[in-house]
């Protein structure tokens, strides 16, 4: 069975959040950090995370979400100084988490000035930061590629990791983003040959699992219920039962809410036991 869960809500503490997954079939959940369209962040729990931890058992790992306005890549100083400080707060929290827990953050936006200035600054903002990295499973999320985002190619991600030459920093695989940015996950084997060229395999620590509402490679970030967009279930299915992933967390994006993803969650389930 894959830990494959969905993002929620964690204001009511880990505990009540993993109950929440477990009762629909789930085996892991992601969560924002923080608001993520804003900055406040919710004081740490610690007694409610040592019960999660006691009560676990072979739940987990779960994945935890950077706030979306960080901009490591930003044309902006003052953007880019906000999202070093907030980035760096998260990294304090996630030193109190579960030590399995991955945490995964979009690289940035160059805002015009070019990928190459982007992946720049992105290095130059997690350099400022990785003393505080508390453990090997911080992730750059794989970008669709619309507008000026910065991580759709795999040789962006590449540049990025060996920029800040840290081994805590890893990847994170988007479905729907991957499909968008133009890798064919009906034939895994190329794409995780592309990932062992680049990144390594050794470095990929997630997924969400999303089907897209736009076509291959139109770069553009739109999540359809699995099975219900241009990927399909079966191809899916088959790129996320490689063995490589076989111990990954897998985060469900998509839309239709907890009825949806309980669908969904035992649609994959079924679909990988019969692989």
């Amino acid at each position: 069975m894959r830990k494959i869960g969905y993002h929620t809500s964690v204001t009511k503490g880990w505990v009540r959040a993993m109950e929440e997954v477990k009762n629909i079939g789930g085996g892991s959940f992601q969560f924002f950090t923080r608001n993520p369209r804003g900055s406040r962040a919710k004081a740490v729990d610690h007694e409610d995370l040592a019960e999660f931890q006691k009560l676990r058992g072979d739940f987990g790992p779960v994945i935890a979400h950077g706030a979306y306005t960080m901009n490591l890549a930003s044309s902006k100083e003052e953007v880019r100084e906000r999202s070093v400080d907030l980035i760096g707060d998260d990294m304090e929290r996630l030193a109190a988490f579960p030590e399995d827990t991955v945490y995964v953050f979009h690289p940035g936006s160059h805002t015009g000035d070019g990928v190459e200035k982007g992946i720049e600054r992105i290095i130059r903002g997690l350099d400022a930061v990785k003393e505080k990295f508390p453990h090997g499973k911080i992730c750059l999320e794989t970008m669709s590629g619309k507008g000026s985002e910065v991580g759709s190619r795999l040789e962006e991600l590449q540049a990025i990791i060996e920029g800040v030459g840290d081994d805590n920093l890893g990847i994170l695989l988007d479905t729907c983003h991957m499909f968008s940015a133009g890798y064919d996950l009906s034939n895994p084997e190329e794409v995780l040959n592309r990932i062992e060229d680049t990144v390594g395999l050794y470095k990929v620590h997630g997924l969400h699992l999303n089907d897209s509402m736009m076509p291959f490679g139109a770069k553009k970030d739109r999540h359809a219920p699995i099975g219900d967009g241009e990927i399909g279930l079966d191809v899916i299915v088959n790129f996320i039962g490689q063995d490589v992933f076989k111990d990954l967390p897998m985060a469900l994006e998509t839309p239709g809410g907890v009825e949806n993803y309980e669908r969904e969650i035992a649609a994959l389930q079924s679909a990988l036991s019969s692989r």
